[in-house]
């Protein structure tokens, strides 16, 4: 009997755990959700389009999936868990609402889904390469060796550590600002854009492509 209770409790002690680190980490963790919302329910389609060839002497088609998107959505997931859970806030949060935006807004306007689907992709590539970046100026620092060398061709003792904080309390802020304003400002800007575009030229951004052009070709009849 005390073994088995034993058992429950490193088993509640590990469910809590687990519960804990899945609340501190909750912008991380709700973007593999949406990561998988993406392989399934957009790179699918895109998998099948690339994989799509016709036969020789027209002997009918052969589909194969490219498995690029898949690979792609993954290796993307992966590295922004990386960067997420080394960022501190605002980051992790900023890149959720870019893979809401990267799931609902290709499943949105399906006149644009391959097209949206990549360039949204791209951008949130960058900004996880840019927060990564900005995590390792903020985590490095150059050797004994090499600050004395620069100290020595700056004629004066200690000068390699001034340098090195100037040029880190330069960067620092533009690096900030990039990250918490005009990235985030760039990317839910082009998604804004695209709608207000369907908006402008009332076209219904739920019709397909396939859709769209019947509706144009299905004009002037009577």
């Amino acid at each position: 009997m005390g073994a088995l209770l034993d058992v429950l409790i490193l088993t509640a002690n590990g469910f809590l755990a687990v519960l804990y680190w899945l609340t501190d980490h909750a912008p991380v963790a709700l973007s593999w959700p949406l990561a998988v919302g993406v392989v399934a329910l957009l790179d699918t389609e895109v998998s099948r389009r690339a994989g799509h060839r016709p036969r020789r002497y027209t002997r009918g088609k052969a589909q194969r999936e490219s498995p690029a998107a898949y690979l792609g959505t993954l290796l993307l997931a992966l590295f922004w868990t990386a960067v997420g859970l080394a960022a501190p806030p605002p980051i992790p949060l900023i890149g959720l609402g870019m893979w809401g935006c990267l799931l609902l807004t290709p499943l949105t306007i399906p006149m644009e889904r391959e097209h949206l689907l990549s360039r949204l992709k791209w951008m949130l590539t960058v900004y996880a390469a840019a927060a990564a970046a900005f995590l390792l100026l903020l985590r490095s620092e150059l050797s004994p060796q090499a600050l004395a060398a620069w100290s020595r061709s700056l004629g004066r003792p200690g000068g390699g550590e001034a340098l090195e904080s100037a040029v880190i309390s330069s960067v620092v802020p533009y690096a900030a600002l990039m990250l918490w304003v005009i990235g985030p400002l760039m990317y839910f800007g082009y998604v804004a854009q695209r709608f207000a575009v369907h908006a402008k030229t009332r076209v219904n951004p739920w019709q397909t492509v396939e859709e769209r052009i019947r509706q144009l070709r299905g004009r002037g009849e009577t």
